[in-house]
């Protein structure tokens, strides 16, 4: 059984076909912007030896620097990847 009902999914598709056409019916109102965000997190600590964290500080630093650089959560979600890959184990989503 789906989530919604029929009529609202029905709503969200008439919507999204108006939100998506450059003609509106009243040109006057605000338009909806969909703003996308990225996802929710929380802090994990780990615990690290000097060497690593250094390192993860300096990568981190020029990554800010660089035109079109990761974020330090990005980098970390990269490595943590890296790491899944690795041992075979797969991304569990919400």
């Amino acid at each position: 059984m789906s989530e919604k009902p029929s009529w609202m999914q029905d709503e969200e598709k008439r919507a999204d076909e108006l939100a998506n056409s450059p003609q509106t019916t009243n040109a006057a109102a605000p338009r909806l912007v969909k703003v996308t965000r990225e996802p929710p997190r929380r802090q994990k600590p780990f615990y690290l030896s000097e060497p690593y964290i250094k390192t993860f500080e300096q990568l981190c630093f020029d990554q800010k620097n660089t035109p079109g650089g990761k974020k330090s959560t990005h980098l970390g979600e990269e490595a943590l990847n890296l790491l899944f890959e690795k041992y075979g184990y797969k991304l569990k989503q919400q």
